[in-house]
């Protein structure tokens, strides 16, 4: 079938050949959400201690309204790639200000200015798509989705710097140039109010009208419904995902300029306000919308968005928003779990393994010089660690100590990444209530400090079980990211805020322990060493679980999950099992913290530092358990290094180099450095070790193989057999075979 004819028929039909009928289950799905956002305006006037003024309201919509078209941009992505973007919020922050200094520096009209970031951000979403994203087209899913966070944090290094470099210390300023404003109690609505009234309208009259009635639009749609057979038909896929991308960057753009003259500049950097609670926001509605469904997608935002005003104007703080999102969040998870799991099963073909690191190959392992370098490297990396407060100010000390900790983290990352498969974006949230449990216990009920440890590490454990349940029982890994996302927000702004748990989070210091009553940690030299033995613990625990019987079942359920299940093996509870030992280790990691820093601090446990934490894990290696040291050294070695923006940039950056050229991290980097000399000292020794050529080309296989391949016809005409097979040696028929096949 032609691609004109395609983009003739509805999507359904495209992909099937055939014509259906449209049922009304969409119609009463909108009808429903339209009637529970009525209900819930009816209760709010009724209930809430000041009502719902109208004016309030209306400001709510039109900013919920704004963040739609950020959700759209999401729930596109989605159905065009069955990942989620989370570059949503900051893929037109370059454009935007871009055009914002064009206006300010340069003397730009406003509508010119507008026009030109649109067009920027237009050209900008094309060409990340065909230079970094396409080609991520065939990775695994949580690749595609970890190159998205990359993405962002490049372009949000990069729209702190730009206005820095532009303007310098002068703060910019843009608004609408027209001076006209209504009135509506308790808010009066500006000029620029009224220009996002109409343009965002407008914006989703087009956005509707090009998926529905244009050929590009309908084939779209028909892609996004089953991409597989969309390429057998003949659609140009490649083509339509970079008019995805290209819409996501108009989209994104158009977001930022309508926000920033309504809600001003919280700071350079911060264009798509506040970043991750922007992100929750926009999340939380295409969750609801099931990823599929742009009209839900709006009116679940305009909903929103009313709410926060709603709980601002109640309870002057729209922070108690964040905690019914994180709600909104797991319920829907929950009540849509056979939808998403259908979305899910239906993408499988496109779903790849993480690639473990290999292990020292049994073949070599007797030998001496591998015994004596494996010897040798451990042994260093052992002085290395513990002279290393003796060459060292207090300062990089402190920083090493941190970088340690840091490292903790990384590793129980790398049981739910690398071993489960499974994403954490708040893994922040767990070192914080691991924290603020120890500090409480000590400081408030005289708890000796190491039983503070351990009760925050298993509270951190039971908090991973229960917002896990909800998530991983949905096959797919970014699930598990959006709840631990809206869970970090909701902790940062919520949960770890002294005036609501006064008697949780105490700022009272905490005094460096005396290890069993007789080693003291008082100076940085001291805690360093009690932080590099708990990541050795740490690491040698994470090492255990991972051969241990939970740990295998937990890698096969990753490997193949339909088969893991075949073995009756409930992938659900192996998956909820790596996730509580994760956060026992996040826990224990964030107690370490607080007694680093002589306190609990609610300012070092952010939403962004949980992205952070993730990002280093992935630049180390998400399958391997060394790879997640050097992460955490390579991304805070960079923030204390570089200045800032430019860290930013450096990490997110790293984070998509390493996924395009080095997929298994820094970790995978040094253990191809190891296979190439491992695979030296077998081809002079004349050893043939298959995990080392099944990666390599026929003609990389050691001479000796060939060599003993070569004389098998010499060894028959010898015994007079023709072309029968003699019987040769066991091990060498089973090398013949081997190279046979390849």
């Amino acid at each position: 079938m032609p691609f004109d004819r395609v983009t003739q028929l509805r999507p359904a039909e495209a992909l099937s050949g055939v014509a259906t009928v449209t049922v009304a289950t969409p119609r009463r799905r909108y009808a429903t959400t339209t009637v529970g956002v009525l209900a819930a305006f009816f209760l709010a006037a009724n209930l809430l201690p000041h009502g719902a003024p109208p004016g309030i309201v209306i400001r709510g919509a039109i900013l919920g309204g704004i963040n739609a078209l950020v959700a759209l941009a999401i729930v596109l992505v989605y159905k065009a790639n069955r990942a989620i973007n989370f570059a949503a919020a900051s893929f037109g922050s370059v454009a935007a200000v871009t055009a914002i200094e064009f206006h300010v520096q340069l003397g730009v009209s406003y509508v010119l200015s507008m026009v030109s970031g649109l067009v920027i951000a237009a050209f900008l979403g094309a060409f990340l798509e065909t230079t970094i994203l396409r080609r991520f087209a065939n990775a695994p899913r949580l690749i595609f989705a970890v190159a998205t966070i990359g993405l962002a944090t490049v372009l949000d290094g990069a729209s702190l710097i730009i206005p820095v470099e532009w303007s310098g210390t002068k703060a910019p300023s843009f608004a609408v140039p027209w001076n006209f404003h209504f009135r509506i109690y308790p808010v009066l609505f500006n000029s620029n109010f009224v220009v996002a009234i109409f343009v965002v309208p407008v914006a989703l009259l087009l956005l509707t009208w090009f998926l529905r009635y244009t050929s590009y639009g309908v084939a779209i749609r028909a892609a996004a419904d089953n991409g597989d057979r969309a390429r057998l038909l003949g659609l140009p896929v490649n083509r339509l995902s970079t008019i995805v991308w290209t819409i996501t960057g108009v989209l994104s753009a158009l977001a930022v300029l309508l926000r920033i003259p309504i809600l001003g500049f919280l700071s350079f950097g911060s264009v798509s306000e506040n970043g991750p609670e922007l992100l929750l926001q926009t999340l939380a509605a295409a969750v609801l919308a099931g990823y599929s469904s742009m009209p839900i997608a709006v009116i679940a935002s305009i909903g929103i968005g009313i709410a926060s005003e709603l709980a601002a104007w109640s309870f002057h703080d729209a922070t108690a928003v964040d905690v019914v999102l994180l709600g909104i969040v797991l319920l829907s998870l929950l009540l849509q779990r056979n939808k998403l799991t259908r979305a899910s099963d239906s993408g499988i073909s496109t779903w790849q393994n993480i690639k473990p690191v290999r292990p020292m190959p049994p073949e070599l392992a007797h030998l001496r010089p591998v015994r004596i370098s494996s010897h040798g490297i451990k042994l260093s990396i052992l002085i290395v660690g513990l002279t290393l407060p003796m060459w060292m100010s207090p300062a990089d000390t402190q920083l090493m100590s941190l970088i340690l900790i840091y490292g903790m983290v990384a590793a129980s990352l790398v049981v739910l990444t690398g071993f489960a498969g499974q994403v954490s974006l708040g893994q922040v949230a767990f070192m914080g209530f691991g924290g603020a449990t120890m500090s409480m216990l000590v400081a408030s009920h005289g708890w000796d400090i190491m039983f503070a440890l351990i009760a925050g590490a298993a509270l951190s454990a039971v908090i991973a079980v229960l917002i896990g349940i909800p998530a991983l029982r949905i096959p797919g890994q970014m699930q598990l990211g959006v709840v631990t996302l809206a869970f970090a927000v909701a902790s940062e702004s919520y949960f770890f805020v002294q005036r609501y748990f006064p008697w949780f989070i105490t700022e009272d210091s905490i005094p460096r322990p005396h290890l069993f009553g007789r080693i003291a940690t008082d100076s940085d030299a001291q805690f360093y060493y009690v932080a590099l033995f708990a990541l050795a613990a740490t690491l040698a625990a994470v090492r255990g679980f991972r051969y241990s019987t939970a740990g295998r079942a937990t890698i096969a359920g990753q490997d193949n999950r339909l088969a893991t299940q075949s073995f009756a093996i409930n992938t659900t509870r192996i998956n909820l099992v790596a996730f509580a030992f994760s956060g026992a280790v996040g826990g224990l990691a964030g107690g370490l913290f607080t007694i680093q820093q002589l306190g609990f601090n609610p300012a070092s446990f952010t939403a962004e530092n949980g992205l952070e934490f993730f990002t280093m894990v992935v630049i180390g290696g998400l399958g391997s358990i060394p790879g997640a040291v050097l992460g955490a050294i390579f991304v805070y070695g960079a923030q204390y290094l570089l200045p800032p923006g430019w860290n930013i940039i450096a990490s997110g950056a790293g984070l998509l180099l390493v996924l395009m050229f080095i997929p298994g991290g820094l970790g995978e980097a040094i253990f191809r450095v190891r296979d190439y000399a491992l695979r030296q000292l077998a081809n002079r020794r004349g050893i043939y070790v298959p995990s080392l050529v099944a990666d390599t080309r026929v003609d990389d296989v050691s001479e000796a193989a060939k060599e003993e391949i070569d004389v098998l016809p010499e060894i028959e005409a010898a015994v007079g057999l023709g072309n029968a097979t003699p019987p040769v040696e066991p091990a060498l028929a089973g090398r013949v075979a081997t190279e046979g096949s390849r």
